[in-house]
């Protein structure tokens, strides 16, 4: 049960108390939306999980569209952090005696494996963020802006890659066509099929290097 402040509370405990709280909601708005999806999320469910009343609750989310934000605002921002750690790191990947093309590839590649790896992890934030959209919302301008992040760290992660197309090209290429894969695998449609996912995105990554 969410603890309630008190006008006596010092501003410092009231301030976490609060974090606290929205963090306690999205956890649990986190569950609904791995059985239900989206849509079902539901503020006053959320709250009587909680030990609160649904009134309650809206002080620290003022609509459902506000913790779907919080909710979407993190799955970007995980999923953003992944990648800049990957790409950043990734000064090697390719094998002794591989070529020069390959080397300038580490990066891409290790970009996308990160983008999938954190997909599989957290499958329910990634669908919310690249999935079917949610009925009447209408994401805010703080989220665009982190993805157009995300966009700019695979643009630079594709430099370097052969004159034949610039570099956003190819970085569009790469997102399309690794979110058609992830997106497919994250939903299940995979499973039963007998083949190798992971040599097919391997495949995949390598063709967008080449």
């Amino acid at each position: 049960m969410s603890e309630e402040t008190t006008p006596s509370t010092p501003p410092d405990r009231r301030a976490r108390l609060r974090e606290q709280t929205r963090r306690e909601a999205k956890d649990i708005a986190l569950e609904q939306l791995a059985r239900t999806g989206p849509a079902g999320i539901s503020v006053n469910a959320i709250a009587k999980a909680m030990g609160m009343t649904g009134p309650a609750l809206y002080r620290y989310f003022a609509s459902r569209d506000e913790l779907l934000t919080a909710l979407i605002a993190d799955a970007y921002t995980g999923l953003a952090a992944a990648l800049t750690r990957a790409a950043g790191g990734a000064s090697g990947g390719a094998t002794p005696g591989e070529g020069a093309q390959s080397v300038r590839g580490a990066r891409l590649r290790g970009l996308a494996h990160a983008w999938r790896g954190w997909a599989k992890e957290h499958p329910e934030r990634y669908l919310l963020i690249y999935g079917t959209p949610v009925p009447g919302y209408s994401a805010p301008e703080e989220t665009r802006t982190i993805a157009a992040g995300m966009m700019r760290t695979t643009v630079s992660a594709c430099e370097g890659l052969g004159p034949a197309e610039a570099a956003e090209h190819r970085a569009l290429r790469a997102w399309t066509r690794l979110h058609g894969l992830v997106g497919l695998e994250v939903a299940g449609h995979f499973d039963g099929m007998d083949f190798d996912v992971d040599q097919l995105f391997s495949d995949e990554v390598e063709s967008l290097i080449r």
